[in-house]
């Protein structure tokens, strides 16, 4: 009888020792894969065969970083708070506050008053007088500067004049400042005709943010018809302080 071994087609039982077999079972039902390099198996306990990656996760495509936006944003707000400091350091109340467009006209006025300060550039400088003196008296309305009438006295802390002119009665102008001055918290001190005679002179007194007292001479002149059917009537403005040791 022949042997098993010399049966055709009989495999040798050593051929293909090194051949792959079918890894056993592990405990958590994850079986082992051969090697491909040594044709060892071996598993792990989490799922994972050896020498394969683990699956990552799912990632966020790259695109334009939002940072450079963000520093040029704490940029400018930065500035803008020191430009906010430079600005209350520098002191914005020391600048002019724009005067009053309009004021009221006190009973017995005769004239309608309108603000003087815009009309008395020629004689303010410096800050002088204070803003609140300015804004503190009035004209009649239609009161127009004379070209070349300022005049700077250059004594004490301040003493400027300028005349200007409107078209109304020496009488109505005199009713004007008689009756508005006082409305605007100016305390008389003397009025009545001037030593010529011919004008008429009303003298008062206020005082300003400064700490001074300043005064006000209004001088009337006498109405002139040249040239006119109603009359043209000047008036000058004189403003002065003294020291305080006066």
């Amino acid at each position: 009888m022949p042997s098993p071994d010399d049966l055709p087609g009989a495999l040798d039982p050593m051929a293909g020792a090194g051949a792959a077999t079918t890894a056993p079972a592990t405990a958590n039902g994850k079986g082992n894969r051969v090697n491909g390099t040594n044709g060892r198996t071996h598993g792990t306990g989490n799922g994972n065969w050896v020498g394969e990656p683990a699956p990552e996760g799912r990632r966020r495509p790259p695109g334009p970083s939002t940072k450079p936006a963000l520093v040029v944003l704490g940029l400018t707000l930065l500035l803008f708070m020191v430009g906010v400091g430079l600005e209350l350091a520098s002191g914005t109340q020391s600048r002019p506050t724009p005067g009053a467009t309009q004021v009221a006209t006190a009973r017995g006025a005769v004239l309608h008053a309108v603000p003087a300060r815009p009309l008395l550039k020629a004689i303010t400088a410096a800050g002088q007088p204070p803003d609140d003196l300015l804004d503190a008296i009035a004209v009649p309305r239609g009161a127009t500067p004379v070209a070349g009438s300022a005049t700077d006295q250059g004594v004490e802390l301040y003493d400027r004049s300028l005349r200007l002119a409107v078209p109304a009665s020496q009488a109505d102008v005199i009713s004007f400042f008689r009756a508005q001055l006082p409305a605007q918290h100016w305390r008389r001190l003397s009025q009545g005709p001037t030593s010529a005679g011919s004008g008429y002179l009303i003298l008062e007194q206020h005082p300003a943010s400064d700490g001074h007292e300043w005064d006000i001479g209004v001088t009337v002149s006498p109405t002139s018809f040249a040239g006119t059917a109603t009359g043209i009537t000047s008036f000058t403005l004189r403003l002065y302080s003294v020291s305080d040791q006066d």
